[in-house]
C-alpha cells in the first residue's frame, strides 16, 4: 500500500491505559454509529450523543471507492445555469438557486481548472484507498465480512455517455480499473434495459459489506456496552483550554476531544468560528429505500450487481431478480424540502424498465442521510481547532468513508502525527 495512505491499526491489539482518552461523538448519522465504534473499540472512552431522533441504518452495503472524480469537473461553468434552474446533472444533484448556492458554485468552478480536478482526484483517491481495509478490519472485529461486487453505470445517449466518460477518465488515471461496455455488451449482461441504455462503463470487484443492515445494528448494539449513549444533543459545546465542556441536561462533562460528525446536532450548541468550514458547503441529502430482508449468504456470486444511471445518479443494488436498496441525491435546497421525489426519481429512470421484464420490489425502509458537500469535494475531516474534531462533508461517500474517517480521527484522538498528516489536504480550516 502507498505511504501516503491511511494506517489501519488491529482493533483487536489494545491502546496502553495511559493513552485512552474522553471523547464526545455528537452525530445521529451512520458516519458518527461508525466513529463511535472505532474509537470505544480503540479502547477510549466515549459518549456518544445521537439525538432523539435519529435511528442511523446503512443505505445498501456498496463501498463506493471508486467514486474518484470530483463533483466539478473541467467545463464545469457551463453546468451553472442548468444547476441554478434546478435542472438535474451529472451525480443527479439539483440544487436550488441562492445566494449560498452561487457562492459554493463559484468555488466549484475554481476547482474544476484541470490541474486542480488533478490535485483533488488525488486525494480523493489517497483517502477512499483506506475505505475497504478500515471497513476489513471494523467488520471482522464486528464478526461480518466484506464482499465484492460489480458496479455498472449506464448511459441512454451520447450526451451523457460522453458526460461520464470525463468523469471515468479521471477515475482511470487514479488507479480505477474501468471497462468501457457498447452496445451489444449493454444488450447481453442487461437485456430487460435494452435498448433503453446503449452504454455503460463497469468497475468489477467493488467491495460490499455482506449484510450491512445487521452489521449497523450489531455497531449500535455493541455501543450501548461499550461506550454511554446519549438519545439527546448537548446543550452547550465550550472549549476551556485543554479539554471542551459540554452541557449535558443541565451538567458539565468535560472531554479531552469532541467530534462533530454529519448530523452534528443544533448549530447553536457549537462555538463561533468553529464552523469548520461548513459555511463553504451546501446540504446534501440522499434519500433510499432498503429492503427489510437481508441478502442471503448463499446466494450465488455474480448475482449481486449495482446499477447507477448515468444521467441522474440514481441507484440500485439488486441480487438476482429482486431490489435490495435504491436511492437518489438532492444538493441544496432548505433542510425540510419534501424529499419524496428522489425515489421516485431513482424507480422512473431504472425500476420501470425492471419493473416490465417482471422484477419484483418486494418494499422495504425509506430513510433520509443528511450531510454537506464542499465545492472541491474533498470532505471536512481533521482538527477545527481548541479540541474540536470534525468528520463531514462527504457527500455520496458518507457510508463509503465512514470506517476510514474513524480511523483517521482516532489518528488525531491518539494525536499520531505521521497519520494526521495525511489527512492536510481535508483540514477542515481550510475554507475559513
Amino acid at each position: 500500500m502507498r505511504d501516503d495512505v491511511l494506517t489501519i491499526p488491529d482493533l483487536g491489539t489494545p491502546l496502553e491505559a495511559s493513552a485512552d482518552r474522553a471523547v464526545a461523538v455528537v452525530g445521529g448519522d451512520v458516519g458518527a454509529v461508525i466513529v463511535a465504534s472505532v474509537l470505544a473499540r480503540r479502547g477510549h472512552r466515549v459518549v456518544w450523543y445521537r439525538g432523539d431522533q435519529s435511528n442511523p441504518h446503512a443505505a445498501g452495503g456498496v463501498i463506493r471507492d471508486f467514486f474518484i472524480d470530483p463533483v466539478a469537473l473541467p467545463g464545469y461553468i457551463l453546468a451553472l445555469p442548468g444547476l441554478m434552474l434546478g435542472n438535474a446533472v451529472r451525480g443527479g444533484l439539483q440544487p436550488v438557486a441562492g445566494p449560498e448556492f452561487l457562492a459554493w458554485a463559484l468555488r466549484a468552478i475554481a476547482a474544476s481548472r484541470p490541474r486542480a480536478v488533478e490535485a483533488i482526484a488525488a486525494d480523493r483517491a489517497c483517502l477512499l484507498a483506506a475505505a475497504q481495509p478500515a471497513f476489513a478490519a471494523l467488520t471482522e472485529a464486528a464478526g461480518f465480512a466484506v464482499g465484492h461486487t460489480d458496479a455498472v453505470t449506464l448511459y441512454r445517449d451520447a450526451k451523457s455517455y460522453a458526460s461520464g466518460w470525463a468523469a471515468h477518465d479521471v477515475r482511470r488515471r487514479h488507479g480505477c480499473a474501468v471497462e468501457d461496455l457498447g452496445f451489444a455488451d449493454v444488450a447481453q449482461m442487461f437485456p430487460h434495459l435494452s435498448p433503453r441504455y446503449a452504454r455503460g462503463m463497469r468497475v468489477a470487484n467493488v467491495p460490499v459489506v455482506t449484510d450491512a443492515e445487521a452489521f449497523v445494528e450489531a455497531l449500535k448494539a455493541d455501543l450501548e456496552h461499550r461506550a454511554q449513549v446519549k438519545r439527546h444533543w448537548p446543550e452547550s459545546v465550550r472549549p476551556m483550554g485543554g479539554e471542551v465542556e459540554i452541557g449535558d441536561e443541565g451538567k458539565t462533562r468535560r472531554f479531552d476531544w469532541v467530534v462533530r460528525c454529519e448530523d452534528g446536532g443544533p448549530e447553536a450548541i457549537w462555538p463561533r468560528r468553529r464552523r469548520g468550514g461548513l459555511s463553504a458547503c451546501l446540504p446534501y441529502r440522499e434519500r433510499y429505500l432498503v429492503r427489510e430482508q437481508a441478502v442471503e449468504p448463499d446466494m450465488p456470486p455474480g448475482l449481486q450487481g449495482v446499477l447507477i444511471d448515468g444521467a441522474s445518479g440514481a441507484w440500485l443494488e439488486y441480487d438476482a431478480e429482486r431490489i435490495v436498496a435504491a436511492g437518489a441525491h438532492r444538493l441544496g435546497g432548505e433542510p425540510d424540502d419534501d424529499l419524496s421525489y428522489l425515489i421516485s426519481a431513482a424507480y422512473v429512470r431504472i425500476w420501470r424498465d425492471l419493473a416490465e421484464r417482471g422484477w419484483r420490489d418486494e418494499g422495504g425502509r425509506v430513510d433520509t442521510m443528511h450531510g454537506w458537500l464542499a465545492p472541491d469535494s474533498r470532505p471536512l475531516l481533521g482538527d477545527c481547532g481548541s479540541r474540536v474534531l470534525m468528520s463531514a462533508g462527504y457527500g455520496p461517500l458518507n457510508w463509503t468513508l465512514a470506517a476510514a474517517a474513524g480511523f483517521g480521527i482516532s489518528a488525531f484522538v491518539e494525536e499520531n502525527a505521521a497519520e494526521t498528516r495525511k489527512l492536510s489536504a481535508f483540514s477542515p480550516s481550510r475554507f475559513d
